[in-house]
Parts: structure tokens; sequence; C-alpha cells
């Protein structure tokens, strides 16, 4: 049974509008975004958003139905979806043929598909045979204004669209014609903030029960790899005050009583966030804190997040190697400082979850020496205190709006090797999971395609998506995806080009490129 859920009498709203989340009902319930969403829409007493998700990730679909009333998706003219994943297009697409709406956008004729989140802010290109409109920033500041021009103009497709498109923050295809400019909350303290937020007594979140707390928005570091800097500059943070008030009236309507869920691309990293924690000590909260930045902060909240009741510190070195560190820029200069702290950690008491990048062309061999090197030092100190240590290798995937755009990705079969090389010397070691790098492949292909892939994304549905799908889809239509691994050319316009994230963030890129380009590199593994 759901909890904190909206109920409106039909008769009394102007709208029905259907929230479409493309993945698991679960990883809808375990993000903040759509009860932002969800929470946000519903306090406008002239619309009624109802929520959708897929039942699995693959095969047929069950004909899907709202959660709120049980309608069918075909009821809704206006779909609103989030992108939070590449791969996430092929569950919408899936979601529409079970409800026998068409994927692409020309041949719907009743139905206005928007869609929003990361992968959709970054290249909309990709998705633009599939839905009608893209937006280009954050829920907060941007949702109000689409559905209060589908309540003036939604009975007119064309005219619908083409007020959308006024504004500056959507990509409507067809019809957009320039830049269009991300939009951003400016100031979190004074944005909405989710405060019912939905929950279910039977099914548990990934992150467990427990209130979700942002307490900060984007990242100050920049590394070179990462979409969501890029996407969430600049980096914001709710100030002390206004998390306790969030807290304080949260709280009160969570099944996890005192427990909260901390939210945060880079944590903990000011005084802020060392001064959250300590008050959620003072006050005898539990907490979980999906992903740690190692930091002096860090070191000094220790006991603090032992006695919140977390025992597993989930942090991100994603490499070992200092040579590495100097271009993805997640620890540079600093891998003495890492190290020792990870030691730190163990001797402790806590174990460690730790995430590595592998993949990085021209630098196979020397990522992977220096990773294992030190993962053998880190295991063996683990084993002699009786701590336990896992670990999530992942191999680089390029993004838009990164330095890897230029770069490419490194060959399925370079990459294969690699991975194997991991898992035969950590076998039996340490509990070692991998992104499947064909999944990798499906991500790049679509984040840098620089074309629309509806009919390709169409057909993988009918085919019941998941890589089986994808595969029999690639072949049928013999797409070709080289651009994943040569990258773009530095000089050329790029086909995203025409999504302005700032100035500044162009600026770090090419900075952060020009330094890869500087280093010297092996002359295998594909080296450009």
């Amino acid at each position: 049974m759901e909890v904190n859920v909206f109920k409106k009498s039909l008769s009394r709203v102007v709208a029905r509008i259907a929230y479409v989340y493309p993945s698991t009902y679960k990883a809808m319930i375990s993000g903040l975004s759509p009860d932002i969403v969800y929470g946000m829409l519903n306090e406008n007493d002239e619309v009624y958003v109802e929520r959708f998700s897929c039942s699995k990730l693959n095969g047929v679909e069950e004909t899907p139905r709202s959660l709120e009333t049980g309608s069918l998706l075909k009821d809704f003219p206006l779909i609103l979806t989030s992108i939070h994943y590449e791969p996430d297009i092929v569950n919408l697409a899936r979601l529409l043929i079970s409800s026998g709406i068409e994927v692409l956008a020309k041949n719907r004729e009743k139905h206005i598909v928007v869609a929003g989140g990361p992968a959709c802010m970054n290249n909309p290109i990709p998705y633009s045979d599939v839905v009608d409109a893209c937006i280009i920033g954050e829920a907060e500041v941007t949702l109000d204004k689409v559905v209060e021009k589908w309540v003036e103009y939604g009975d007119v497709k064309k005219k619908f669209l083409e007020e959308l498109a006024s504004l500056n923050y959507v990509y409507a295809p067809g019809i957009t014609s320039g830049p269009v400019y991300r939009v951003y909350v400016e100031d979190l303290d004074k944005s909405y903030y989710p405060l019912r937020q939905v929950e279910n007594t039977e099914i548990e979140p990934v992150y467990g029960r427990g209130f979700k707390l942002e307490v900060s928005r984007g990242c100050p570091f920049w590394c070179s790899f990462c979409m969501e800097t890029r996407l969430f500059q600049p980096y914001r943070e709710r100030s002390l005050s206004e998390l306790k008030r969030i807290l304080e009236k949260g709280l009160r309507y969570s099944l996890g009583g005192n427990r909260l869920v901390v939210f945060s691309l880079a944590f903990p990293v000011t005084r802020t966030h060392y001064d959250i924690l300590e008050y959620l000590r003072g006050e005898g909260y539990k907490a979980s804190i999906p992903s740690l930045r190692i930091t002096p902060y860090l070191e000094k909240s220790l006991e603090t997040i032992k006695s919140l009741g977390q025992r597993t510190l989930t942090i991100a070195p994603e490499s070992f190697s200092p040579v590495i560190q100097q271009f993805t820029l997640k620890y540079v200069g600093l891998l003495d400082y890492v190290t020792q702290a990870l030691e730190e950690f163990l001797v402790k008491g806590f174990d460690l979850k730790l995430y590595l990048i592998y993949g990085f062309r021209g630098f196979l061999d020397l990522e992977y020496s220096a990773n294992l090197n030190y993962l053998m030092k880190l295991i063996k100190l683990a084993k002699s205190l009786k701590r336990k240590i896992s670990l999530s290798i992942n191999p680089l995937i390029p993004k838009p709006h990164t330095p890897f755009q230029w770069v490419g990705m490194l060959p399925r079969d370079i990459l294969m090797a690699s991975l194997r090389q991991y898992k035969s010397a950590l076998k039996e070691l340490v509990e070692t999971r991998a992104y499947d790098v064909d999944w990798a492949i499906v991500q790049a292909q679509i984040a840098l395609s620089p074309s629309p892939l509806g009919a390709f994304i169409d057909l993988w549905a009918r085919f019941g998506g998941g890589l089986a799908g994808w595969r029999r889809a690639t072949r049928v239509l013999g797409v070709n995806y080289k651009y994943v691994f040569t990258g773009y050319d530095l000089d050329s316009e790029l086909p995203w080009g025409f999504i302005k994230l700032g100035s500044y963030c162009e600026k770090v890129n090419r900075s952060q490129f020009s330094v890869y380009e500087r280093l010297p590199r092996s002359l295998d593994h594909g080296s450009k």
C-alpha cells in the first residue's frame, strides 16, 4: 500500500497528466526527482498528475495503468517523462506500444510526450523523433510553465508545441531553430521540496526506508568524465536551517521513522555538510549516505557516520593511477591521501564499497597495474582486520559535454579482455561486480548519437528491449555507431552544440582534453 499519494476528484480538475517513469516501480520510489515532479505539479488544483512505471525491463510490458486511479495510459493526452539513463528510452517505447500509442511522434495525433531528465538534457537528438519536446533544465523552474501552457493551449497540439518552443529552455524538434539554454534553481532554500514523499508499506526502496534529504545539488569538482557535474552546475547547497526545517516537517510523513537518506553528488565537502551530520547525530537520527567523497570533513565525521547506523562507506576513487588522476581530476595530486584514508576507514571498523573506472584510451596497462597493485594491498589489510571490501568496476562511457566526446570509447574486445584480467586477478579475493560492457556501449551509442534514433528505438522495443532486443534491432537495421569508438573532431561543430550549458563548461572541457592529449600513452589499445 502506498502512502502520501494525491487523491483528487476527477470532475474538479481541468487537466489529467501522465508522469511516466521508464524504469521499475522500485527505482521510481528510490529517487527524489519523481517526488519533486509528482508533488510540485499536484499542488496545482487544476491538474492531476498520475504515475506510471514499468512492470519489468524487457519483454512485453503489461498494459500500463496509473497508480492513482487505474486509468489507461492512452487516456492521457499529455505524457511527461524523465530519461535519467539513455536505455530508459526503450522502456518508454515499450510502455507506449503496450498502450496502443505510436512510438514515433510524427504518427501520434492524440498524444504529446514531453521529456526531461539528465540524458535528455545532455543530448536530445537521439530522442527527437520519439518525444515531442525536451526540457533542458531542472524541474522546479520549468514544469509549472509547461503545465500552464498545456492548460491554456493543450486542445491544439501544434499551438501547444509552438508555445512550448517559445520557452528558451525547451527543444521542440521541427520547431526550435536556435540555441536552447539550460535553466536551474538559483536558490535551493527558496525552491519547492517534497515533504510528503511517496512510500510503500510492502516495497522497500534501494537505500532502505527513510526520508530523502537533498543537501546539495551539482558538484564543485568537475571530474572530466562526469556528465552530472556539467548538467547541474553551479554547485548549490541548502542552508542548515532549511535542512532542519525540511527534516522536522518531512519526517512526520515518513515510514522510516527517524531515518533518512542523504542525496548529494559530493558529500561531505563543506562546513554545512559537517554541521548537518553533527545535527543528525545530536538529534538521534539514523541515516544512509549512498556515496561519500574523501575529504577532511569525512575524516572528522567518521564516528558521527557510524553513530547514524552506517557501517559501509561507498567511495569512488575511480583510479589508483596518478597519471589517470591527472585528467580525470577526481583526486589529482591526492592519491597518497586517498589511500591512507581508505586504510584508516578499515582500521576504524568500516567495510568499503569502491567504484573504479577502466578503459581510458592509451592507458589500459598503466591503469590495470596501478589499480591491481593497490587493491591487493588494501584487500590484505581488510582481511587482517576482518573487514569486507566489495568492488564495482565500470568501463569509461564517453558522454556529450565532457572531454571524452572527442576521445571515444575503447573497442568492445579490448574492454572485455581488460575486464577478464580484473576478474581473474581478483577472483575469490573480493566481491567484484562489473557493469556490462554491452550496456555501456548502448549508453554511449544513444548519448553520442548525431541523429534521431526513433525507428531503431521502436524496433528495439518491439523486440522486447534489453540487450537481446538491442542486438537484434541493430542487426536488422544495420545500425552504424562507430562514432562511439572514434569520438568527434575537436575542431568541428558538435551535433548537440545548440544545447548551451554555459561557456565555462566549454572552456573546462577543452582544457581537460588538452591535458589528456599531452600525457604520454602506450601505442596499443586503440590509442589516438
